[in-house]
């Protein structure tokens, strides 16, 4: 009996000793470590400029409106590739047939149904933006927007470099904070990726309801190159020694 009540004892007491000290880590490890975010930015110049059109046709019957729209779209799509663009660089994007109304205080009456095929055109050479801009709205088309881009491919080169150099930063931020606080940065616990971005410059944006020919004509002859900013953020912990 003797026995079991000192055993019982002797595991209480160890219960009590392995709380003790994992709290104690615990607190230890939490209150030893900088936790920092790091942020770069780096600029580019556009390699590409995507003219973004829409080529719409409305019928009250659908089939009639999908045979319009093919019309207006191989039109559009022969004159830019008798220009001189490559066939694999006009892309359709989506291809929707759907039934349009107007909404009134009696209830919804059918406009008919609406044929939208969503075209992008990409060149490398900004001065046939213009000629691009109006072969388009010559044969029907109309311009939703114009950017400059980046290839996916240098948006990949990027945003490994922004990364890296987010990550340097970080690391500057936790040594500089380490040395402040009296101690010395010891290793790496975690590093994540918080945001990578990349946002095309917008050179013209067609206003919501509005079909402005002239405007976008305007733009794309006017054109100049404008530069582009990638950025990124990542949160990194280390060890303070």
């Amino acid at each position: 009996m003797e026995k079991y009540t000192a055993s019982v004892i002797l595991i209480v007491a160890l219960i009590f000793v392995g709380a003790y000290l994992f709290v104690n880590f615990q607190g230890s490890s939490n209150t030893n470590v900088i936790s920092v975010n790091g942020i770069s930015e780096i600029k580019t110049q556009p390699e590409i400029v995507s003219v973004y059109v829409s080529v719409e046709a409305l019928d009250d019957s659908a089939e009639v409106s999908k045979n319009e729209n093919a019309d207006i779209s191989e039109k559009v799509i022969n004159q830019l590739v008798a220009t001189g663009i490559n066939k694999e660089d006009i892309q359709t994007q989506n291809f929707n047939v759907y039934e349009e109304f107007d909404w009134l205080e009696s209830g919804r009456k059918s406009k008919g149904w609406k044929t939208v095929n969503s075209i992008v055109v990409k060149t490398t050479d900004f001065d046939k933006t213009g000629e691009i801009v109006d072969i388009v709205v010559d044969n029907g088309g109309l311009i939703q927007s114009i950017n400059f881009e980046i290839s996916q491919a240098r948006q990949n080169e990027l945003k490994a470099q922004a990364l890296k150099e987010a990550a340097e930063d970080a690391q500057n931020k936790a040594e500089a904070l380490a040395t402040g606080s009296g101690g010395k940065l010891g290793k790496l616990v975690s590093l994540s990726s918080q945001d990578f971005g990349y946002y095309p410059y917008p050179l013209y944006a067609r206003a919501e309801g509005v079909s402005s020919a002239d405007a976008a004509k305007e733009a794309a002859t006017n054109i100049s190159p404008q530069e582009l900013t990638i950025t990124a953020s990542v949160q990194a912990s280390y060890k303070l020694r």
